[in-house]
């Protein structure tokens, strides 16, 4: 499928697999926020469960993870501006809780991105692990910010200057990497059993992203619609793409019954 991009890019959600939608699209997107298939839906008896993801096998073997996975971050660098950034919301499974690290470590080997920082978010309601006698309740996940490496000196936040010295050196207002936000909002089990809340988005949005319709922030994992209310409410402007109908229906209309009077929001 080929597609349109002399249409206005912004403000519409896209059906379809992000790495098609982003063969033909270049230039525009400020920052990514997302959250991708965390590769580990597995039934205890190390069979691959389908049921959270009604287009997408959430359960590759370890290479073939990390090989799709650079494959996305390599698309990113066509679609992001000059000094753009990339927010990357990651977890592990019990079965191989060294992924996040490995996958850090191959997209710096194989793209031109690497790990500026990195976000602790801390969800105030978690799965425990009952059944387990070693394996302690994990209470957060990641949020890996990613830059080019050529521009690891030169990307910026909402950092605001508190004072400046004689010298002139700068020094800015403390922003944590920590954040706690609840888990999800937006959805029934029955749609997704894993989405995060506009809360979360919303503070992420408040440290990278500019409150103008001109920013524009990209979710190529939108779900059910978090980031694309997170972004109405903040005042930028949004896209995303969901390979998944029936989420993708549900963020549809979640967006118009919350602005059903904003003209510019385009849903396709």
């Amino acid at each position: 499928m080929v597609y349109n991009m002399t249409m206005n890019k912004r403000n519409y959600i896209h059906n379809g697999d992000c790495l098609e939608f982003m063969k033909d699209y270049s230039g525009d997107i400020n920052l990514i926020l997302t959250s991708p298939p965390y590769n580990m839906t597995k039934r205890p008896g190390g069979n691959a469960d389908s049921g959270r993801y009604d287009e997408y096998e959430d359960w590759k073997e370890a290479d073939e993870y990390i090989d799709w996975s650079v494959q996305l971050f390599s698309s990113f660098d066509n679609s992001l501006v000059e000094n753009g950034v990339v927010l990357y919301n990651f977890s592990y499974s019990i079965e191989n809780p060294s992924m996040p690290y490995q996958l850090v470590a191959e997209i710096a080997k194989r793209t031109n991105f690497v790990l500026a920082d990195t976000i602790i978010w801390k969800k105030k309601s978690s799965i425990p692990y009952p059944a387990s006698p070693n394996r302690l309740q994990r209470i957060f996940e990641f949020v890996f910010v990613f830059v080019r490496e050529n521009e690891m000196n030169t990307f910026t936040t909402n950092k605001q200057v508190s004072t400046v010295s004689k010298t002139g050196q700068k020094y800015y207002t403390p922003v944590m990497n920590f954040i706690e936000a609840k888990n999800n909002d937006g959805a029934t089990k029955e749609i997704n059993q894993a989405t995060f809340s506009t809360e979360f988005v919303t503070q992420l949005l408040q440290t990278y992203a500019k409150p103008e319709e001109s920013f524009v922030v990209f979710d190529p994992f939108i779900g059910t619609g978090t980031t694309a209310k997170g972004c109405i409410e903040y005042g930028c402007s949004y896209l995303g793409t969901e390979i998944s109908k029936t989420q993708c229906d549900y963020a549809k209309e979640r967006i118009r019954n919350l602005a059903p009077n904003l003209n510019r929001i385009k849903l396709r």
